[in-house]
């Protein structure tokens, strides 16, 4: 090989040498990229100041949703909203409260939030089933890793609460509790104010925390409009949802109760105590029929009031609660 020869093979050496380098110092830079975007977490913020209105774009059209860890599987908007769209159903849906059926029309539609776009099941019924916005939405529907409730500002001596969820098209966003022998469904809503359980699970808890009644039975929206009879029970012990404490719930007397029975004991009436603005029940002595059993406790707004934030991670499926557990109420209760 000439002299010239061997030149030319030790510069093509060289070049490919030099490329070798840039090409593994691109790999690298391309895995540190990967990496770094995989580990961020894009998070969002709502707060009780805007009624935790997100807002979203369908066809063009602008809408305000409610974000709530208690709405259903479905996007939920009110039967105006959905006829000024001029949307058609693909399929039939039912809600299902207590005996109560709600039907109503599902199709899909394109969500367009902050420039992130989604497909997203949408579920309409008659009348306005939503107060103050369009709709309603989980935050398991949000498309961004970390959406965060602010109810009020942070206080001392916050716990940090986390419960493994599920979200499904049948019972949408649920935190499966044991107790009593029994697998109790639990679900967190700020839309409706008071903590309410169906008959069979009232029944397994009242018999384990000694439940007493206080006061007569009234009428409650227990769910987006739709009233049913309820009565107000004190608990005994407090009962620790993973460490949230309830002193007390409101049973739904007439719902998914089966054979369980109910206590009979009631707190004596104060005079002057405060029923109310809720329309007293009187039952008469006719046999009733319960349904089936089905074990459900939903966590309202004045229990979550003793939280300044609420989270869902959609990594994890985890909702994460900062609270005070104790339940200030309880000792005031137990002692009326």
């Amino acid at each position: 090989m000439s002299r010239t020869q061997r030149h030319a093979a030790s510069i093509k050496r060289l070049q490919l040498g030099t490329l070798g380098i840039a090409a593994a110092a691109m790999a690298m830079t391309l895995t540190g990229c990967a990496s770094t975007g995989s580990s961020a977490i894009a998070e969002s913020h709502f707060d009780a100041s805007t009624d935790f209105i997100v807002d979203t774009q369908v066809r063009g059209r602008p809408l305000r949703l409610k974000v709530d860890p208690g709405a259903p599987w479905f996007v939920l908007l009110n039967g105006s909203v959905a006829k000024s769209m001029r949307l058609v159903g693909t399929r039939s849906a039912t809600l299902a409260i207590g005996p109560m059926r709600l039907k109503g029309k599902t199709r899909s539609e394109k969500f367009i939030f902050t420039g992130t776009e989604a497909r997203r099941p949408v579920m309409w019924l008659k009348g306005e089933v939503v107060k103050g916005a369009d709709g309603v939405i989980n935050p398991a529907h949000l498309p961004w890793d970390l959406v965060k409730m602010r109810l009020k500002a942070p206080r001392p001596n916050e716990q940090q609460i986390e419960l493994p969820m599920r979200f499904d098209k049948e019972r949408g966003l649920y935190h499966e509790y044991s107790f009593g022998g029994q697998v109790i469904l639990t679900r967190f809503t700020l839309a409706d104010r008071l903590t309410t359980a169906t008959g069979a699970a009232a029944s397994v808890i009242a018999k384990r925390r000694n439940g007493i009644w206080k006061g007569d039975p009234f009428t409650y929206a227990v769910r987006y409009g739709v009233t049913r009879p309820v009565r107000r029970m004190v608990l005994g012990q407090p009962l620790s949802v993973n460490g949230f404490v309830l002193s007390k719930m409101a049973v739904r007397i007439l719902d998914d109760r089966g054979d369980y029975r109910l206590p009979v004991q009631s707190l004596p009436v104060v005079a002057g105590e405060e029923q109310g603005d809720e329309d007293i029940l009187i039952f008469g002595k006719q046999r009733r029929t319960f349904g089936a059993p089905h074990f459900w406790l939903m966590i309202g707004s004045d229990d979550l009031s003793r939280c300044s934030n609420i989270s869902y991670n959609n990594r994890t499926g985890r909702l994460i609660l900062s609270c005070s557990l104790a339940d200030p109420t309880a000792v005031q209760e137990r002692r009326t």
